[in-house]
């Protein structure tokens, strides 16, 4: 049914009801030019997962390496500490957060130029170590160009501001406002 939906959708409001829709099931030469655009038909197609089968704590894991050469030999180390904070993130060294379905590669401004070279390289070969899915991104980040996903696995990105309000502004706290809602509405 949600292909139907999408299809109308589609049909709606892209192509200004010109568009036409067969279903495969009904009309034979529909579902063999369907098949045509995917190389043929599979002998067997997989069934349907519901999108609730996808548990949510799985977003949770996640894990951050340091990658740093100051022994002269590229290293890799995890780290434990949590809640993970913007102090580990050195600027002299590249990282990896390792999330289900993404890895991010941070490259510090003053990272070595073999480090800045072969960040991808490493992250690539990373994902074949950890055997993580086909689908699953790689992206490289520079210091200070971070997004907000990546930015919410650690503490310390958004400055907390602390604003004085109520009795540290000298305002009497004993005091409630007693309005009334009708006068003030009209």
């Amino acid at each position: 049914m949600k292909a139907l939906e999408v299809v109308t959708n589609i049909r709606k409001s892209e192509r200004n009801c010109h568009a036409e829709i067969y279903f495969p099931k009904d009309d034979a030469t529909a579902d063999k030019d369907f098949w045509s655009y995917f190389g043929g038909k599979p002998d067997k197609i997989k069934p349907a997962v519901s999108d609730d089968a996808e548990d949510p704590a799985n977003d949770l894991n996640f894990a951050c390496y340091k990658i740093s050469n100051e022994t002269g030999k590229l290293t890799c180390s995890e780290i434990t500490e949590r809640p993970l904070k913007r102090s580990h993130l050195d600027t002299n060294d590249t990282f990896i957060l390792e999330l289900p379905k993404q890895i991010y590669i941070w490259i510090g401004r003053e990272a070595n130029v073999e480090e800045k070279k072969n960040a991808l390289i490493i992250g690539k070969s990373f994902m074949k170590a950890h055997n993580k899915p086909k689908g699953t991104r790689c992206t490289r980040i520079v210091e200070n160009a971070e997004d907000s996903l990546f930015k919410s696995f650690f503490d310390g990105f958004y400055p907390i501001i602390d604003r004085p309000h109520g009795g540290s502004l000298g305002y009497d706290t004993s005091v409630t406002a007693n309005q009334d809602i009708s006068k003030v509405a009209n």
